[in-house]
């Protein structure tokens, strides 16, 4: 098993903390603020970006793997 190192120097780090990180606030505040109606189209929004930042790390390790 290969070592993650927890940096600003890890892209996938930096990327996460760019994307994830504000899209959790933002999702805090909207699930505060909008009605309980609106809060499954709150947890949707975030739900595609961690799939989305999941399946950038996947294809970015892959490539990093092959590239050495």
């Amino acid at each position: 098993m290969e070592r993650f190192e927890v940096s600003f120097n890890n892209k996938a780090v930096r990327v996460w903390f760019y994307t994830v990180l504000p899209a959790i606030i933002v999702a805090i505040i909207l699930f505060i603020i909008l009605p309980y109606e609106q809060n499954r189209f709150v947890s949707l929004g975030l739900s595609l970006i961690n799939i989305l930042y999941f399946i950038w790390f996947k294809v970015h390790t892959k490539k990093k793997r092959n590239k050495i």
